[in-house]
């Protein structure tokens, strides 16, 4: 595996894992309302970030394909 998809795989494995302690942190703040509301008038980022996951899944694709055609068939 080269080391630019190593490095790519650890920035994933960031995203992935900012994205499960955010939303361990929302779920242990459910019981308080006005956070919740200030929360929904942020929703746009949400999208955004799920933007990035969805382009960090394209990247990987590209790479895959990429080293994949390295590989000499036999």
């Amino acid at each position: 595996m080269s080391i630019r998809r190593i490095v790519f795989l650890c920035l994933f494995g960031l995203y992935q894992l900012f994205v499960f302690l955010m939303t361990i942190f929302i779920e242990s703040k459910r019981d308080d309302l006005s956070f919740l509301f200030e929360m929904f008038q942020k929703i746009a980022w949400f999208k955004y970030g799920a933007l990035v996951g969805v382009v960090f899944l394209i990247i990987e694709f590209f790479l895959y394909r990429i080293d994949s055609k390295k590989i000499p068939k036999e």
